[in-house]
């Protein structure tokens, strides 16, 4: 039966080694001021984790053997992740992330011959007027071009030199 339990240590004496799933392991008996006593195996010759004086938290474990009562001794491990915290998260970087995306979508829209390559950067900022907000900015700047190749062309002019205005005001970068 295995209880975790808080007292400080009183004695602690090498006990010899043996070798055990790990490698050589050295025994140490350790006593509490509770009059709790064990054995505790270490892979170090000198133990760090029950030291003379000092507090700590230990779990001690029966195991019975030929009519005899044996105790081990095991300190408390921090849980792992208990510790852990998170850091800060920079507010710039989901808007990097769009970025990263509709740069490469306007990217590929340019390799596949939809739109022209000096287009890549204003289809970029169209892509992500639409992902930050869900505005729609393409039919914001809906112009009627007949016979003309890119059927998109005077939206993207349009919208290319109002946000090179909105870069000026506000520090747009892209």
């Amino acid at each position: 039966m295995e209880q975790q339990k808080r007292s400080a240590v009183t004695n602690v004496t090498a006990n010899g080694t043996y070798n055990g799933q790990y490698g050589t392991l050295y025994k140490f008996e350790i006593t509490f001021a509770n009059g709790d006593s064990g054995e505790y195996a270490s892979k170090s010759a000198d133990q760090t984790k029950f030291k003379v004086g000092v507090e700590t938290d230990y779990t001690i474990t029966s195991k019975e053997f030929k009519d005899r009562i044996y105790y081990k001794i095991a300190p408390v491990m921090a849980q792992p992740g208990a510790a852990f915290t998170p850091k800060a998260k920079d507010p710039e970087t989901d808007k990097r992330i769009t970025r990263m995306s509709v740069l490469k979508v306007a990217g590929d829209l340019a390799i596949n011959g939809d739109i022209q390559l000096n287009e890549i950067l204003s289809y970029a900022l169209i892509f992500e007027q639409y992902v930050v907000t869900g505005m729609d900015t393409l039919s914001k700047y809906k112009v009627e071009t007949k016979g003309s190749k890119s059927a998109t062309s005077g939206i993207v002019d349009n919208f290319r030199n109002e946000a090179i205005r909105e870069m000026e005001n506000d520090d747009f970068p892209f």
